[in-house]
């Protein structure tokens, strides 16, 4: 039978106090930094786990939604629960329990915060809808002075230069999926630009128009149509099919700015007769489990969504241990996380279809045989 592990076998392992151990693994103040990473890492080294009958001794953690009704990213897709699993994950390995709460623009903070503050050990904050552009919305939850606690923002960058973030190469993931298509033999392009703006959209058409010029030359932004749609599924789907019946052909390739517009597009071209990719290839973003489930399925750019949540909780656990809230993070310099993203092939992608057969249905390309 396998021996449980104390923390006096800690002890005798490190040739230290029982006491100290206890205390390092609290997470409390009174042993140095370098004695509490070493009980730590001789914890995990020994198969340490806290006893299940013993009360938690920290604080939980907020994880804290971020929504902006303008906007409605967050509650939109399935993003936050892949975040949210994440952050529930590496909580209960480090003995937190998680606090799930939203946070409305243009509702006083006092009113959604201040029952909270005190009964927290550190605040996540899924900043998905903050932007700094939207007439103040948010101004009060990114008042930092106010916070007496860590506080690290997920799937945001923009506030990176006052407080911890981690967030996805948004740019750099939309400049791969440019390039391959570029690669794959597309010069016309429609581009799924969600009329709802986000900072991680900002980044996403940057890194389209970045890859454009640098294998198109600088008029190679030209070769790319914006077509203006809702996030919402139902209303990205009417959005697309009235652009379609408006052209006489499509571009060969479609980039959408998340894969919710991606499949909304799908069904619009199926809609339309249009085939996904043999007259027109569609292209999505964060590989959502829907992507699996079309037919096609779809080519897409893979975010890592459980991997944000993760990082964050350890990120914002290091300052729990030391102490530091948002200012005296700021003044040990604040940390920026940035998880790569990668090129996940489906079907719904392929090599440009003879200019003779762009903008025919499917009805026609059959009769055309």
């Amino acid at each position: 039978m396998e021996k449980n592990v104390t923390a006096k076998n800690i002890a005798q392992r490190l040739g230290i106090s029982a006491a100290s151990v206890s205390v390092a693994l609290s997470g409390k103040p009174g042993v140095s930094e370098r004695t509490r990473l070493q009980v730590l890492s001789a914890a995990q080294e020994l198969g340490y786990c806290p006893p299940r009958s013993a009360e938690p001794v920290r604080k939980p953690l907020c994880f804290l939604i971020y929504a902006d009704q303008s906007v409605g990213i967050a509650q939109e897709t399935t993003f936050y629960t892949f975040v949210l699993k994440g952050v529930e994950d590496a909580a209960k390995e480090l003995g937190y329990h998680i606090l799930i709460r939203y946070y409305y623009a243009g509702l006083s903070f006092r009113s959604q915060m201040s029952d909270i503050l005190d009964e927290i050990s550190g605040l996540l904050i899924l900043g998905t809808d903050l932007t700094s552009s939207r007439n103040g919305a948010g101004q009060e939850l990114t008042d930092w002075a106010r916070y007496k606690i860590p506080v690290v923002i997920i799937d945001n960058f923009i506030f990176s230069a006052y407080v911890d973030c981690v967030g996805n190469e948004n740019l750099y993931g939309a400049k791969s999926a440019m390039s391959y298509l570029i690669d794959r033999g597309h010069r016309s392009f429609g581009y799924l630009r969600a009329k709802q703006r986000i900072t991680n959209f900002d980044d996403r058409e940057h890194g389209l128009r970045m890859a454009l010029r640098e294998h198109l030359g600088d008029g190679g932004a030209e070769s790319m149509e914006i077509v203006h749609v809702d996030i919402s599924a139902e209303k990205a789907y009417r959005d697309i099919g009235v652009w379609i019946a408006a052209k006489k052909a499509l571009p060969s390739a479609l980039f959408a700015e998340n894969d919710v517009i991606a499949a909304a597009a799908i069904r619009a071209l199926h809609a339309a007769g249009k085939r996904v990719p043999e007259d027109v290839s569609v292209m999505g973003f964060d590989d959502l489990p829907l992507c699996e489930m079309l037919d096609p399925t779809i080519t897409t750019v893979h975010s890592f969504k459980e991997k944000l949540g993760t990082e964050a909780v350890r990120l914002l656990h290091q300052r729990i241990l030391r102490g530091e809230d948002v200012q005296s993070a700021q003044a040990a310099g604040v940390m920026k996380l940035s998880m790569s993203t990668r090129l996940v092939e489906r079907s719904s992608v392929a090599a440009p279809h003879s200019k003779s057969g762009l903008g025919r249905t499917a009805t026609e390309s059959a009769n055309a045989h």
